[in-house]
């Protein structure tokens, strides 16, 4: 187009050796001339529509927001800004978005818009997929070790789309968590961040409680691991020497499991080697 432009003006403007005396004179032909090619290129610039890229990045984020559903308020679907500096023709049959088969919806997905018209063309927008939750965010800058109550945090509504290793939302899963990592003030609570803190210490005495058929047995026993809460451990009974596997409960009581129940408490108690032969227990003496 400015080829054609710049033709016509060589064939409009006389020669340089004729234009010299001119140049510059108001009114002068060459004066005239320049004005009429500055118009030209003007109005040819000025009569060219183009399609909006406001419109079609519109068109992409509608057709994957419709995809996507309404499942809420909690999923948007949100188009990238596309360059101004595209030119495409104004369709003259109404835009329509697509995706390229064996396309999957993620936090990043790639739609497509297309003109069917007269002057084809397409046009492939990045969509993002935003999908908000309420999550736990640090109130202050939290130590590494630090043991974890909800008090700790507040619940903020965060994109999670892109959060790879995941969050927390439940002031109640904290319990017996503590920080393997130091939080600083606002940021997002992730599970990779956790560590069970230990409620029970190695060679910690503990109540051993038993339960069932309507029947709570209760007895001094010994951790023999560290446990944290709803861990299993290794404990003994002090009385009777036996050792089995319980559920920590709360950092004084420890759960035997009811298939071991039976032989842990019923079993005989503890006997000392000068009183073996005699086959008599401790509590006979």
């Amino acid at each position: 187009m400015m080829r054609n432009s710049l033709e016509i003006v060589r064939k409009l403007t006389p020669p340089w050796r004729h234009r010299r005396e001119t140049d510059g004179v108001p009114g002068s032909r060459s004066g005239f001339m320049a004005g009429l090619v500055l118009v030209f290129c003007h109005a040819n610039a000025a009569g060219t529509d183009w399609h909006s890229t406001a419109e079609i990045a519109a068109a992409a984020e509608a057709f994957l927001q419709q995809r996507i559903g309404k499942s809420a308020d909690r999923t948007s679907a949100q188009a990238a800004t596309l360059d101004p500096r595209h030119r495409l023709a104004r369709c003259d049959r109404p835009i329509e978005a697509f995706l390229r088969p064996g396309t999957r919806i993620s936090s990043r997905t790639v739609v497509g818009v297309r003109c069917s018209g007269s002057k084809p063309w397409k046009l492939f927008v990045p969509v993002n997929v935003v999908v908000t939750e309420n999550v736990l965010v640090a109130k202050r800058t939290l130590p590494r070790g630090h043991v974890l109550k909800a008090g700790d945090f507040v619940a903020e509504p965060r994109d999670v789309s892109r959060v790879v290793s995941g969050y927390v939302s439940d002031p109640a899963s904290l319990a017996g968590q503590k920080l393997k990592v130091q939080l600083l003030a606002g940021r997002m609570l992730t599970p990779a961040m956790l560590a069970a803190d230990a409620a029970v210490r190695r060679g910690q005495t503990v109540t051993i409680v038993a339960k069932g058929g309507g029947i709570s047995v209760r007895m001094t026993g010994k951790a023999l691991m560290d446990g944290a809460l709803n861990q299993r451990i290794r404990v003994e009974n002090l009385n009777s020497g036996r050792v089995v596997e319980g559920i920590v409960r709360s950092r004084e009581h420890v759960e035997v499991l009811l298939s071991a129940a039976g032989n842990f408490f019923h079993a005989m108690p503890k006997v000392s080697p000068s009183m073996a032969d005699m086959r008599l227990s401790n509590n006979d003496r």
